[in-house]
């Protein structure tokens, strides 16, 4: 016992000082602002709901210290260390397999090789910023590790780790059922020895603890009858609860049609593993997943460990592979997993023959194995640009011109999903602003969420009511209601261009105008965007982060949009000039810059090529 003590500490401690040390200090972009929305009154997030990773990090509001999106980031990284030691020790395990690596090597490799995956991007980036995916790979590594040691105990040994096992996976489907649906694929290599073992009376107690895990679902009927601040898809009756949990609104994600062909997905898949883990950690893997199937009482977990590799590999690129996305690096904590089996079983071999060839020094391999486990560490600087937030403070600038800024009583019109979630986030940490009204445009279809808006703002009816029967916002509802509050819409590529000339742009959105706007008013506008993004560069910093850059990227070509198409000619190739200066390849941008060098100066372009027709 004790023994197994030092070891987790020395699996989990490394990761978990580098975790918490760089950790945001404010939400993140993409789904955390969510979460922290989520976390902060245990409300019900996105479909299929996440009811396990919404308690867990709800459990952020027990924390004394600091704002509670960074609160939630350090349970995040907690569950990263957790995830780092069972997979130690699932590791460890493995290597034990066949007999043929000694077992003064098995510990030291099992270590490097945890210290090189978790200092992954995909790993690391996980553990800092408020997500729902280092719980997942923490219960999916203590399953693998429960299932992998009923396996090696063999008929004599304990079945107990085996119900263990069984309660993860249960709260794993709890938490992301696709994650941990794939997970079960991989297993049969190991169940149907154990079932050979002891019979089927243990399955019948590990379908019990799966079903206990699965339980924790019951929470969503039960919190959404008490209206939390987020209440996605309103799960309180069996339709809407069946809606939220198979996740139908994200279903068209897994579909033949993607872009891409899968054969190209797959590729991307390969290129970022290669990159995140290096092109020699796959080649020793290759190397040792040859040893391992060619050992015959190794096969199996071998078979195991590829499938594991294959599954998630397989199963993110069928859903189409999104480049710079971190959700869609976290399918690949397991995958990077099986690589760090393979190529510590190559090197517990190799190592293992170097001490038989050597026997008059018997701590040599001892030695280099753990030489290599310091090496390890290495992992953590390689990775650290792309993964560390200590010094992010991006959606904290933001948060000025989206939401704290506004004039009272305000209606906003948001497109961009992330938009959406950073202002959740915000509002539901600091309740600053409960008089702004923000209505996220894509997530209307989803069931309830605009007899909510209504019940509680009459007055929004006739625009949402038209907007829901037509697919897009009406200008005279949008000026009617701009008589009454003041009115701003998120530019985007769906706002037509004949909508462009009832708006003027006002902090980061674009404000409705009403009849008393006069041509000085408008004027003004545009002295002050351009001075408002002068402003949020300097706040920001430099290295500008590549998740802030492809926001700043989007927001200058959706101003590009609106200056070509009200015949600014002169600011829209600013705002243009803006987002090639971040990204000097962007093909639209480039595109654009041609059509505004072609037109007459002052001349309205049609942009309907650069839009959502």
């Amino acid at each position: 016992m004790g023994s197994n003590f030092i070891k987790g500490l020395l699996a989990g401690i490394p990761p978990l000082l580098i975790y918490v040390t760089t950790a945001s200090g404010y939400a993140h972009w993409f789904d955390s602002g969510e979460f922290v929305a989520a976390a902060a009154d245990f409300g019900i997030s996105h479909p299929p709901g996440h009811p396990l990773g919404v308690i867990v990090l709800g459990a952020a509001n027990l924390a004394p210290i600091g704002a509670l999106s960074f609160r939630v980031a350090l349970i995040c990284a907690l569950l990263g260390a957790v995830a780092a030691v069972a997979l130690c020790f699932a590791l460890e395990s493995t290597l034990k397999a066949g007999g043929v690596i000694r077992e003064s090597l098995r510990f030291p490799l099992a270590l490097g090789a945890t210290w090189w995956v978790v200092g992954s991007q995909a790993w690391w980036f996980q553990a800092v910023r408020p997500e729902v995916y280092t719980l997942q790979a923490a219960l999916l590594c203590i399953a693998i590790e429960r299932l992998l040691r009923v396996a090696l105990a063999g008929p004599d040994g304990d079945v107990r780790p085996l119900y263990h096992s069984a309660l993860a996976l249960g709260l794993a489907l709890a938490n992301h059922h696709y994650l941990a649906a794939l997970a079960i694929v991989p297993s049969l290599w190991l169940l149907v020895g154990i079932w050979r073992a002891w019979g089927w009376r243990p399955f019948a107690w590990s379908a019990g603890f799966v079903g206990a895990g699965l339980l924790t679902y019951v929470y969503l009927p039960l919190r959404a009858l008490r209206e939390p601040f987020l209440n996605f898809g309103d799960p309180s009756t069996p339709a809407r609860f069946v809606w939220v949990v198979t996740a139908e609104a994200f279903q068209k994600s897994v579909s033949p049609n993607v872009v891409a062909p899968f054969g190209a997905r797959l590729a991307d898949v390969l290129i970022v593993t290669g990159q995140d883990l290096h092109a020699s950690i796959l080649i020793t893997a290759l190397l040792g997943a040859y040893f391992m199937l060619r050992v015959k009482s190794a096969r199996k977990y071998g078979l195991f460990w590829l499938t594991v590799w294959l599954v998630y590999a397989i199963g993110r690129a069928a859903m189409g592979f999104i480049h710079g996305n971190p959700d869609a690096s976290a399918y690949f904590m397991l995958s990077y997993a099986s690589l760090a089996v393979f190529t510590a079983f190559a090197a517990g071999v190799l190592l293992s023959a170097l001490a038989e060839t050597v026997p008059g020094k018997p701590e040599l391999a001892p030695t280099l194995a753990t030489v290599l486990a310091l090496a390890a560490l290495f992992q953590f600087a390689r990775s650290s640009d792309g993964s560390s937030l200590a010094e992010f403070v991006d959606t904290d600038v933001f948060d000025d011109g989206l939401r704290r800024s506004l004039p009272s009583r305000s209606v906003i019109l948001v497109h961009n999903p992330q938009t959406v979630f950073r202002y959740w986030g915000g509002e539901a940490e600091e309740l600053n602003r409960p008089d702004v009204t923000m209505i996220p445009l894509p997530l209307l279809t989803y069931p309830r969420l605009v007899d909510r808006f209504i019940k509680k703002e009459p007055e929004l009816k006739p625009l949402l009511r038209s907007y829901m029967l037509d697919g897009r916002l009406s200008a005279a509802e949008l000026q009617s209601l701009a008589a009454l509050r003041p009115v701003y819409v998120e530019m985007d590529v769906r706002v037509k261009q004949e909508m462009m000339e009832l708006v003027i742009p006002e902090q980061l959105y674009h404000r409705v105008l009403t009849a008393d706007t006069s041509e000085t008013d408008e004027a003004r506008a545009m002295h002050t965007h351009a001075g408002l993004w002068g402003d949020l560069y300097q706040r920001i910093g430099r290295p500008i982060e590549e998740h802030t850059r492809t926001q700043l990227l989007w927001r200058h070509y959706a101003d590009s949009l609106y200056f070509a198409g009200v015949g600014d000619t002169n600011a829209a190739l600013r705002t243009v000039g803006a987002g090639l200066a971040l990204n000097p390849h962007a093909q639209e941008l480039l595109m654009m810059q041609d059509a505004l060098r072609e037109a007459t100066p002052g001349e309205r372009i049609d942009i309907a090529p650069f839009t959502i027709r």
